[in-house]
């Protein structure tokens, strides 16, 4: 590379730096006049008469802004916060974990997905047991700093919480059966990983404020369509259409979000920002929601083509069944006594 292309290559480098805490830096301002201003003048989201901006445009730019730009505002923050604290965490990169808690706490400070984690575990093998690995591999894409925080922004505190304790329950458990049956059928030996076959690689990039963006960027076609959901479910006030479809029969309702979720792809919490509607709108119960966010986080058909390679074929259908049943158990239990 001669001096003329490093020049280039550093320019680039340089406006990519200053754009990112462009954006970072007006989501942070943004947030904090819009939190001072809603705490002067009273009003909170359900009770919009007091913002002068509700009074002085059209309903629909107004609804258009809150469930679009607050919400792309939302997942800034999120990802900003998950960004700080993987690199925080960074000095423990080379620490491989001995037991499943501390493959829990160790796969939820890491912001990958289900096939990202794949790459990572690699050199986990011959340095811990098979239930520590498959506990790593099942939390790393259910929690992050950055999933944590958009649940509770967007969905609540009960959600946050039992996706942390949901989240734990599959991972260990689906840690035991897996080792379990590896004993049983006697199977000592696992391939090699695949690379990652989609876009869900953990961002290198060093500066903290264009990694947000780089993640963010992912995140937009997602931010998009649940913020047009929401638009449309906040406009139109669809609730008297929406009552003829019905979430609310237990454990059918369970098991088909766990079916629809476990095949799909879903990455860095997407799941979050399309329950938002659905939950605010339809009679989903929270136990199915919970359903779709393990489901759909847990495994995708990408990272079980990888584990296949990795497991082989008996262990990765024991994975994918136990994480099924175990879905549909915990929403039914939710269900019943939360």
């Amino acid at each position: 590379m001669n001096t003329q292309d490093r020049a280039l290559r550093l320019k680039k480098e340089q406006d990519q730096k200053l754009i990112a805490r462009i954006v970072v830096f007006s989501v942070i301002g943004i947030t904090v006049l819009h939190t001072i201003y809603m705490n002067i003048m009273g009003f909170t989201s359900l009770s919009h008469e007091a913002c002068v901006v509700y009074s002085s445009v059209p309903r629909w730019v107004f609804y258009l802004y809150e469930n679009i730009l607050e919400l792309f505002i939302v997942v800034v923050l999120g990802v900003l916060a998950g960004v700080m604290a993987e690199q925080y965490f960074r000095k423990i990169k080379r620490f491989y974990p001995k037991n499943q808690l501390l493959a829990f706490t160790y796969g939820a400070i890491l912001p990958v997905c289900s096939c990202g984690v794949v790459p990572l575990i690699d050199s986990m093998k011959k340095r811990t047991s098979l239930k520590v690995i498959i506990t790593f591999v099942i939390a790393a894409p259910l929690l992050n700093p950055y999933i944590v925080f958009v649940s509770f922004t967007v969905l609540g505190l009960k959600y946050t919480l039992l996706r942390v304790v949901t989240s734990f329950i599959l991972a260990v458990v689906s840690g035991w059966v897996v080792e379990w049956a590896a004993q049983r059928l006697k199977l000592t030996e696992w391939g090699n990983y695949e690379a990652c076959v989609t876009d869900c690689n953990p961002v290198l990039d060093r500066d903290p404020f264009v990694k947000t963006i780089n993640i963010v960027r992912r995140l937009i076609p997602y931010i998009i369509v649940a913020g047009l959901l929401s638009f449309l479910f906040a406009f139109l006030n669809p609730k008297q259409y929406l009552e003829t479809f019905s979430f609310n029969h237990e454990p059918w309702a369970a098991m088909l979000m766990t079916i629809v979720g476990i095949p799909i792809y879903v990455c860095n919490g997407t799941d979050v920002l399309f329950l938002k509607p659905l939950l605010a709108y339809t009679d989903l119960s929270m136990g199915s929601a919970i359903a779709f966010s393990l489901s759909s986080s847990a495994i995708c058909i990408s990272s079980i083509a990888m584990l296949i390679r990795f497991l082989g074929k008996p262990l990765t259908a024991v994975l994918t069944t136990t994480i099924f049943a175990l879905v549909v158990l915990m929403s039914v239990v939710i269900n019943l006594f939360v």
